[in-house]
């Protein structure tokens, strides 16, 4: 029974891993006002920028990078990269809908193989 407990855990685990999608827009047409996770492709660098460390003005886009150091001291830097030197944007989503529909098909599932073992009188190897 433990085992079937641990397996149906993790398989639960692993469908909320899923949920999480990048997509591909146009740089050109896309709101740089949301707060998202992105990832910047220009022609020599790709940029990973958080979602609170970007805004746009001007059809420059200004991010915010920062290093730390040590434990006191961080740096922080700010980038102007203009919209037409974008060569794609991917922006990092998480669909609850599709996560709360997995989590409980898996456990509405696990509770019927449950059931079903109990109710046919199935020996579970306890003797």
């Amino acid at each position: 029974m433990r085992k079937l407990i641990i397996t149906i855990n993790i398989l639960s685990f692993l469908n909320l891993v899923g949920c999480y999608y990048q997509e591909q827009m146009n740089p050109s047409k896309y709101n740089f006002d949301e707060e998202e996770k992105l990832q910047l492709t220009t022609k020599d660098t790709t940029y990973n920028i958080g979602k609170k460390d970007y805004y746009l003005e001007n059809d420059t886009l200004f991010v915010t990078f920062r290093k730390t150091l040590d434990r006191q001291s961080t740096i922080k830097t700010v980038s102007e990269i203009p919209i037409r030197d974008i060569d794609s944007v991917k922006v990092e989503k998480f669909d609850g809908l599709k996560t709360l529909l997995g989590v409980g098909g898996i456990t509405l599932l696990a509770m019927i193989i449950v059931v079903s073992i109990f109710d046919s009188g199935i020996s579970l190897g306890k003797k």
